[in-house]
């Protein structure tokens, strides 16, 4: 594939890291304003003030815990770094107390934070490099798409040009093939995801998380594409083994067996037994999803609204199914299928790597 862009985006340049990052929490403290008023900091104690104000609803906590200033985050999550590289880097989009991912605009005001900090050192300095990647996501997750997409591709042409190694190069291609689908840039993330898949099965091999990772990613955009039975014949490899290693109610096992009966229903050519099939696989897939994740979790909902279209298409394409049935059934299955999904109601693309 050819080259990302060289040049260094006008967003990342060196003298503009502090502004960008006061700009962010000034949004951040400006959303979180009404919930914010008479609580203090849950990590130095202070209240909001003039200089800097609070921000909540950043993660799951809740009580004292949901409520701190920006720059407290941020030298936390910098001290983890300091005290372990290896595991410290999770603090800066992660929660330390409830241990979930932030959101929204506080995790971008922590990307910028995170750049902020990093950006001095040299482009072959890993904690610069993963600081792009803190800001990427920070900026996807607060629906800077455009923005997003230039980090990203600014930060695949810099471990190209230092020579990083293998498994770096492809975790940044796999975050920007999720970006150029939100941008409905289908084609290049099919050829990102493909190339990313070859490469995980080479360097992780097959049984390892990042290779079931680059495969739900690929068969999505091979699925999407219209390419079924490439898709089918991926994820019919891959299901077996997923199941085998990480356990039936794992995310991945969910969210491949979800993938593996969409793309057996939308298939235009798909059998009676495709169809059939597709109903018993969702219908399994959400009861184990039910008993680990409980019934209102987003996977949950998820496979439920696909039960939902597979039983109408099933219904439709059922024989023999004459009169008022088969009309009933053909107007369920206009109807879902023209269905716009709410957020979690489709199989999602997995997490970005870090």
């Amino acid at each position: 594939m050819a080259e990302p862009v060289a040049a260094v985006p006008e967003l990342l340049r060196p003298e503009q890291a502090a502004q960008k990052y006061e700009e962010a929490v000034a949004v951040a403290v400006e959303k979180c304003a009404a919930d914010t008023a008479g609580h203090t900091c849950y990590i130095c104690m202070g209240p909001g003030d003039e200089e800097e104000g609070l921000v909540s609803g950043f993660c799951a906590c809740r009580g004292g815990l949901g409520f701190a200033h920006v720059s407290c985050l941020a030298r936390a999550a910098q001290v983890e770094v300091e005290r372990d590289t290896d595991t410290g880097w999770a603090r800066w989009s992660t929660c330390r107390q409830c241990e979930q991912d932030y959101h929204g605009v506080v995790r971008c005001a922590l990307g910028w934070a995170c750049w902020k900090t990093y950006v001095g050192r040299p482009e072959d300095d890993l904690s610069r490099q993963s600081a792009m990647s803190v800001l990427g996501n920070g900026l996807s997750a607060s629906k800077q798409p455009e923005d997003a997409l230039a980090v990203e591709e600014a930060k695949l042409s810099l471990l190209r040009r230092v020579g990083a190694p293998e498994g770096h190069i492809l975790c940044v291609q796999g975050n920007l093939a999720i970006t150029y689908k939100k941008f409905g840039r289908n084609e290049e993330a099919l050829r990102l995801r493909q190339e990313v898949y070859s490469g995980r099965l080479k360097l992780n091999g097959a049984e390892n998380e990042r290779t079931f990772i680059a495969a739900n990613n690929y068969a999505d955009s091979l699925r999407g594409l219209l390419h079924f039975e490439e898709a089918k014949a991926l994820l019919r490899r891959t299901v077996p083994t997923v199941r085998r290693v990480r356990g039936e109610g794992h995310k991945l096992t969910l969210n491949l067996r979800w993938l593996y009966a969409r793309a057996l229903y939308d298939d235009p050519s798909a059998t009676l037994d495709d169809l059939r099939e597709a109903v018993t696989t969702l219908e399994d897939t959400e009861r184990t999803a039910r008993r680990v994740l409980g019934g209102a979790h987003p996977t949950t909902k998820g496979i439920e609204a696909e039960i939902r279209l597979s039983r109408a298409a099933l219904c439709a394409r059922e024989a023999p199914v004459q009169g008022k049935l088969a009309q009933e059934c053909s107007e369920i299955a206009k109807t879902l299928a023209d269905t716009t999904f709410g957020e979690g109601e489709t199989p999602p693309d997995c997490v970005k790597e870090h």
